[in-house]
């Protein structure tokens, strides 16, 4: 029932609330947080179970505690010395984003003695009914009391108390922080009984704005009996009680939350011989203009929320709907990433907790990290470090060895209709093993030490005074890597396509009859020979490279190619789009631009780290595309596997095994005998529906599935990340899979669940970009980026919301999708 705020299970806000799980939080983040301890909720529960406190009086009652708390609760208060304590409710369902439950639970300061300290336990206990509580409850609509934690530490007796803002609750602003200050305890400022000094404060850089005097007439201390009020010397009250020494630091702490909880937080603190001491965070639930809403979106309640929202948005993106048979292989990859998270000292969940699959084929995220040891984060420096040691100039050698690993298990494929059963698992297992490794060092040698070199490098440009004018794209312009050669390769299939003279052919008739009657001319036999060529060299692109085995690549289904190229060679004929067209600088340009405005000794860092840069960038897209290579042949594998299982009469077709589980897959290979899967198939096909839905909702996009006939209001905005700056209007043109890229044309606004690298050449004839999933750092905000097209990603529900053909604005600076019209055109074929 007694936690310390040192305990790892200090901060679990159902066992200590809200305030005491901050608490605990801050003493593992290494700020100054007085000594203390928490009586649990369970401590409360046992207490309401047995009569000590009865919400229906909205009081206590001398019955007796819950058996061994009393107990429990003096050795806690031995243990801490018995001194003065301060003792505050926490409740569950305070201090949260959306609600903070400020000043309706009871605080009791002062306590000294143990029958002090029980009744003012008690005291806290019964605010979870007192009127104010409930209330406030009614008025937010909340149900019920959440059971309250108590939360006790050692009492401060500070010079100066208050608060601060981390943003101006009157303005919101991202980059101004505001705090109240006075004499004594802070409860003075936070009850308004005096008018305190007011400061406003700049965060980047760390600077002071404005100082406001206040009156500061009285001031409260803690005495020998509690808690006194005492007149302020006029000396005192005539200047301000913070200089600007303590004010920086003061920011400085503030920022360090902010950071840490993801959004804007209200902090008091207090001032004591000299330093500053932390009381309570919690974020900041109201701003001006917008009564009774949370805080703007800068995150979600905490490191570990925020950590859980970004693995929900990455998985959304990269395994777009997974069918049965991709789970297995995407637990290896969530297992290599994990190893290494191991290693730099964080605790990953368990691939199998993370990704869930049911008897219907119906897969489920669950975005729930374990507690975090701060302790074991001590490793990560030196992890880091050793990622950014690494030299990606020795990609080229890397790459060749990983080529010659892909070359003979290539070669074993090859022959694997001559291997039995065990054999083709083993292949099945070194296909996926393989493209666990390479996504391993992938994080390792590359993204890792990218993000770190991207921040130095934004930071320069910065200093520059280019912050806003450098992409990251623009360093990698004329840059040689996988995805710019091929589609700098599509480019060339589309301009030899021309000049064959099969351009109008390809698009009256389609890709799949214009691939089927290449054959039978000898301009087409020409450019038969040159797409063998390509997809030899680049065949291994997919529409969703992470996709195991429901992915398929353009060697698999060169169709798709085709149709890319279609859209090719339409960009090439279209008119001018209806948006002014920014042409991005050139590489040279922006380098000569912040070279010429860094002082000499910057300058040489400069070109370093756009150097390292642009080759940290060739190693990332290359070991995507070698992960692409490596599950094209696991599917090799899993084609020979689904082809004996369709022979032995287990499957009707054998495009049903990815509604397997591998486990599946494997029994019914192994003891054919024992399987039958044909209503297992029919359940699992008639389920896929609510599979897609509820992966959807899974990963966060609860809006993305409503019914087919959901259409929004006129003028409805959807909001998502600005990814890619501009306005334009156009008709929107909803392309769900690879096969419906021929349905793009000119200057329509692609819509979309998400892209990757095979998308790209849909942007030379996109007006905009819109996606479902995403975000700034994300394959579409690049590409869109390097087209100057205006892009807004991670816009939920976006495929579902917005009407193919309907007229809408996209707005990429601010984020923000306008449905113009609800009227639809139909696609051009």
């Amino acid at each position: 029932m007694i936690l310390w705020l040192d305990d790892a299970e200090a901060s679990d806000r159902s066992l200590t609330g809200g305030k005491g799980a901050s608490l605990a939080q801050c003493r593992q983040l290494g700020l100054p947080v007085p000594d203390g301890f928490c009586i649990t909720t369970r401590a409360f529960l046992a207490a309401s179970r047995s009569g000590a406190v009865d919400g229906q009086t909205n009081g206590t009652h001398p019955l007796p505690l819950p058996p061994g708390f009393e107990s429990a609760l003096l050795d806690a208060y031995d243990r801490l010395g018995r001194p003065a304590v301060a003792v505050r409710s926490s409740g569950a369902d305070e201090d949260g984003r959306e609600t903070s439950l400020a000043g309706q639970h009871d605080t009791v300061l002062g306590v000294s003695g143990a029958a002090a300290l029980l009744d003012a336990v008690r005291t806290c206990w019964a605010s979870a009914f007192n009127e104010r509580a409930a209330e406030y409850r009614r008025r937010r609509e909340i149900t019920e009391a959440a059971p309250i934690a108590v939360v006790v530490q050692r009492m401060v007796d500070p010079a100066v108390s208050g608060v601060l803002f981390t943003r101006d609750p009157l303005s919101a602003a991202a980059d101004a922080a505001v705090v109240s200050a006075s004499y004594g305890l802070g409860e003075s400022v936070v009850s308004g009984h005096v008018l305190p000094d007011v400061f406003k404060l700049s965060a980047s850089p760390p600077r002071i704005l404005s100082r406001t005097m206040g009156s500061k007439e009285t001031r409260m201390d803690l005495g020998p009996r509690g808690v006194v009020t005492t007149q302020v010397p006029s000396a005192e009250r005539n200047r301000l009680c913070l200089d600007d020494d303590q004010l920086l630091r003061l920011l400085d702490i503030g920022m360090r939350l902010e950071e840490y909880y993801g959004c804007a937080q209200d902090v008091e603190w207090a001032l004591c011989d000299g330093e500053v001491v932390l009381l309570q965070a919690r974020p900041v639930t109201a701003f001006a203009g917008r009564a009774g809403s949370a805080a703007p979106p800068a995150g979600p309640r905490s490191m570990r929320a925020r950590a859980e929202e970004l693995i929900r948005a990455d998985v959304a993106e990269h395994l777009p709907c997974p069918y049965p048979l991709d789970l297995s292989a995407a637990h290896r990859l969530v297992e290599a990433v994990g190893a290494l998270l191991s290693r730099a000292g964080f605790n990953p969940p368990a691939p199998e907790a993370l990704l869930q699959g049911d008897a219907d084929g119906v897969i489920r995220l669950h975005a729930s990290l374990p507690p975090q040891s701060l302790w074991g984060l001590t490793r990560l420096p030196a992890v880091v470090g050793r990622s950014l040691r690494h030299d990606p100039g020795c990609w080229s050698q890397e790459e060749a060895a990983i080529r010659r690993r892909l070359g003979r298990l290539t070669r074993c494929i090859d022959r694997c209709a001559e291997a039995d059963s065990a054999a083709l698992l083993r292949l099945l297992d070194q296909a996926v093993d393989a493209a666990a490794h390479v996504l391993h060092d992938r994080y390792r040698n590359y993204l890792v030490p990218l993000a770190v070199n991207r921040a130095v490098t934004m930071r320069l440009a910065a200093m520059a005074g280019l912050g806003d004018g450098v992409q990251e794209e623009d360093l990698y312009r004329d840059l040689s890597y996988v995805t710019a050669a091929a589609n700098a390769g599509i480019s060339r299939l589309g301009e030899r396509m021309r000049s064959l003279g099969l351009e109008r052919r390809l698009l009256q008739d389609g890709p799949r009859p214009f691939l089927n009657g290449l054959d039978a001319t000898p301009a087409g036999r020409k450019l038969l020979a040159e797409l063998h060529q390509f997809l030899d060299d680049y065949g291994a692109r997919a529409g969703s490279p992470y996709l195991a085995f429901s992915a398929r690549s353009w060697r698999e289904c060169p169709e798709d190619l085709i149709g890319l190229i279609a859209v090719q060679l339409r960009g090439m004929n279209a008119s001018a789009r209806e948006r002014t067209e920014i042409e991005p600088p050139s590489r040279p340009a922006v380098m000569q631009d912040v070279t010429a405005r860094l002082s000499a000794p910057l300058r040489g860092c400069w070109h370093r780290s756009v150097a390292r840069q642009r080759a940290l960038h060739v190693g990332r897209e290359g070991t995507l595309y070698l992960i692409e290579e490596f599950f094209l042949q696991a599917r090799r594998v899993m084609a020979e596997i689904a082809g004996r299982l369709v022979a032995g009469g287990v499957l009707e077709e054998a495009e049903d095994v990815v509604l397997l589980y591998d486990a599946e897959v494997r029994r019914a290979l192994t003891r054919p005998a024992e399987v039958g899967l044909t209503s297992l198939i029919t359940r699992r096909k008639n389920a896929r529906a609510r599979a897609r839905e509820t992966w959807l909702r899974s990963c966060g996009a609860t809006d993305a599935v409503e019914s087919a006939d959901y259409r929004p209001a006129e003028g409805l905005a959807l909001r998502g990340f600005p990814s890619a700056a501009g306005r334009v209007r156009g008709r929107a043109r909803v392309i769900l899979e690879p096969r419906d890229f021929g349905r793009l044309n000119a200057g329509e606004v692609l819509v979309c669940p998400f892209t990757d690298p095979s998308w790209t050449p849909l942007f030379s004839l996109a007006a905009g970009v819109v996606a479902d999933a995403g975000g700034p750092l994300s394959h579409a905000a690049i590409i869109a980026r390097e087209f100057g097209i205006p892009a807004v990603l991670g816009a939920t529900g976006a495929t579902a919301r917005i009407s193919d053909g309907e007229l809408i604005e996209v707005d990429g600076s601010a984020g923000v999708v306008t449905r113009m019209s609800v009227t639809a055109e139909p696609s051009i074929p």
